[in-house]
């Protein structure tokens, strides 16, 4: 061989160059399918942020309708044939087989239909309680509440996966603020920032780390490389330039400190010391730190969004929330208040006064759950014919939940809380729910759902047990799990004896002294200075509206008790003392505990019953202020009741 003459192979080096520059894939098969399915990526690392986003928001949405169709295409089709075949069976043989099978195929349809959406719904493009909207199609008004309490958005979710229905959520409520988020982010890490805030959003229920936990922690995160960096700058370098736009105002987003580890430095061990090298000791003197104390209704009431307060009776949460609702009634007076007490105690009246544009209050303990379920879709129907920002807060979450359960009604309540917390933000709908324990399922509002509304727990010092159900429940998150002397130092540090826990802070808390509107301590079941107890005989009525409309029928004194009925609605203008209201001196004789004349009588018994849906039981309590219990007022009520309807039924 002439080696001073030798010239290498071209052919030979480009191979050897193509191995040295051929550098093993991170992607897998089963991730380059995921990746994919996402808009392009390099579309997202080269700054096209806000694009990227509702083009992926628009993706999810045309996937969920195509899903829902083809679902309910399969369950018409197979549905169709199965009713064809048994139909036809005497025509052909193959027409049995032909039913079976399309049976078969329904049944599957269904199946699969229940596992995504968790709801049982037989009849094609009819979503919701199959029973229920059975129930509603016979009457026109039910048939109209019933379509009209349907929401789209929340219909189509259900025809997503899991983590596709959170980012659906994400997207659908704050596209604004990833896009500010992910601008910040460097080329090659922002598909990771995406990811990693969708995560946030999820194990978090809802709430954002801060911008300074995102740069942190993408700190030491290197770029992505997978991501076609060729592909990256040519799109940039073909974006047109961007145009100054006019400063816009949006509603501040919801972002805490989370509880992330702190960025720590290994240093590498085995290394000797340089013999001239002074030594510098570093000296960190332990100080105990003491336990915060969060002003908890100024971050109720600043920004008015979705609560979900719980503890157990007199933890305190009606202190808290009649505090906040005045502070909300001074920096929101433009928003509606809306408050149903299930409870009806006379002690807790203070509490609304002043804050409450809306109060409705009935004795619930001693009704049945369908008269509950009847009273409350009452006061949601009335809720939703207000008009403009509102708020609607109730209180004994817990019961009504159950009540609603029991009567075969939870479906209808999941669906009008879903549709408050979906697509209530741009309405101008918040939601605050009281409850005594963190098991929601009874209200319906479990995994998604519950990451619409911001978590507030109230434990008092006689009730630390309390705390163990919140973290078994998942309703305070694993990561703020403190043990049982942390937590009584956050309720030593209180003025009241109390921790509270924020969920949009994700943090424990001390509980500040609040002003009781009441008057009524219960922690010493005492009456404060200056409040006197109700005095015996008191009524607070069940229906706001109702007493207002009878209170004005009243006579101000004797002297115009000979005039009519209307004359005497016309003049009076006065609420009589409670010895006052029976006595009249007209010759006619009067019904009801309020002295109303027959004709009176019978218009407001039949309106109890046919617009409330109130039984004799209940209307006799309003009217007449009598109980069962009671033998001689219980049965002269029942008499008056008898004789008043005698003639009408």
């Amino acid at each position: 061989m002439d080696f001073l003459n030798y010239q290498p192979d071209p052919a030979s080096h480009q191979n050897q160059t193509h191995q040295e520059n051929q550098v093993p894939s991170l992607t897998t098969l089963e991730t380059a399918r995921l990746r994919e399915d996402y808009p392009s990526i390099e579309h997202l690392e080269a700054g096209n942020v806000a694009a990227w986003l509702v083009e992926r928001t628009d993706q999810l949405l045309v996937r969920a309708k195509d899903e829902r169709a083809g679902m309910n295409l399969s369950k018409l089709i197979t549905l169709a044939g199965g009713a064809i075949g048994a139909i036809c069976y005497a025509t052909s043989p193959l027409a049995p087989i032909g039913a079976l099978i399309a049976s078969a195929g329904y049944v599957w349809a269904v199946a699969t239909d229940m596992n995504a959406s968790h709801q049982f719904a037989p009849i094609p493009f009819i979503r919701g309680n199959f029973f229920e909207f059975l129930s509603a199609m016979g009457d026109s008004q039910a048939r109209e509440e019933w379509f009209s309490n349907q929401n789209e958005f929340v219909d189509l979710m259900h025809h997503l996966e899991p983590l596709e229905r959170y980012e659906f959520a994400m997207l659908r409520q704050h596209t604004h603020t990833l896009t500010e988020f992910i601008n910040i982010v460097e080329p090659g890490k922002r598909f990771y920032a995406y990811r990693y805030l969708l995560d946030c959003f999820v194990n978090f229920r809802g709430v954002f780390p801060t911008f300074d936990q995102l740069n942190q922690h993408l700190a030491k995160v290197s770029v992505d490389p997978r991501v076609n960096y060729h592909h990256v700058q040519a799109i940039q370098q073909i974006r047109p330039p961007q145009l100054e736009a006019h400063q816009i105002n949006l509603p501040p987003p919801p972002i805490a400190h989370l509880p992330l580890a702190a960025p720590t430095t290994d240093l590498p061990l085995g290394i000797p010391c340089s013999p001239t090298s002074e030594t510098n000791t570093y000296i960190d003197e332990f100080t105990p730190q003491r336990a915060q104390t969060l002003d908890v209704i100024e971050k109720m009431s600043q920004r008015i969004s979705n609560h979900l307060i719980i503890g157990i009776p007199g933890a305190g949460k009606g202190l808290l929330v009649s505090n906040a609702l005045r502070r909300i009634k001074q920096l929101h007076p433009q928003t509606t208040i809306f408050y149903i007490d299930p409870k009806n105690d006379p002690k807790e009246t203070g509490y609304f006064s002043g804050c409450v544009d809306v109060l409705k209050r009935a004795s619930t303990p001693s009704m049945t759950p369908v008269e509950i379920v009847s009273w409350f879709q009452n006061c949601i129907k009335e809720f939703d014919a207000l008009r403009g920002d509102k708020l609607l807060a109730f209180d004994e979450g817990t019961q009504i939940g159950s009540q609603f359960k029991i009567a075969k009604q939870l479906d209808w309540l999941k669906g009008k809380l879903t549709s408050y917390t979906s697509c209530g933000d741009s309405a101008g709908i918040r939601v605050w729910i009281l409850a005594q324990n963190p098991h929601t399922e009874d209200l319906g509002i479990s995994g998604g759902l519950r990451s619409q509304f911001t978590p507030l727990a109230i434990v008092s010092s006689v009730n630390i047990a309390a705390y163990s159900a919140m973290i078994s429940t998942g309703f305070i998150p694993s990561s703020q799990k403190i043990t049982d002397a942390k937590l009584q130092e956050f309720i030593d540090a209180s003025p009241v004896n109390r921790a509270v826990y924020h969920g949009g802070l994700n943090s424990w808390f001390a509980m500040p002294k609040l002003e009781n509107h009441s008057g009524y301590d219960r922690d010493s079941r005492t009456f404060l200075e200056g409040f006197q107890p109700p005095t015996p005989g008191e009524f607070i009525s069940s229906d706001i509206d109702t007493i207002k409309r009878l209170e004005s029928s009243f006579h101000a004194d004797e002297a115009v008790s000979d005039s009519s009925p209307s004359e005497t609605a016309k003049h009076s203008s006065e609420t009589p003392k409670e010895g006052e209201i029976n006595s009249f001196s007209s010759q006619e004789q009067r019904f009801t505990r309020f002295g109303l004349l027959r004709n009176e009588a019978i218009a407001e018994i039949l309106r109890l019953r046919n617009e409330m849906n109130l039984n004799q039981t209940n209307i006799i309590r309003i009217l007449w202020d009598a109980r069962p219990g009671e033998n001689e007022a219980y049965r002269n009520a029942v008499s008056e009741y008898k004789q008043l309807m005698a003639n009408v039924e």
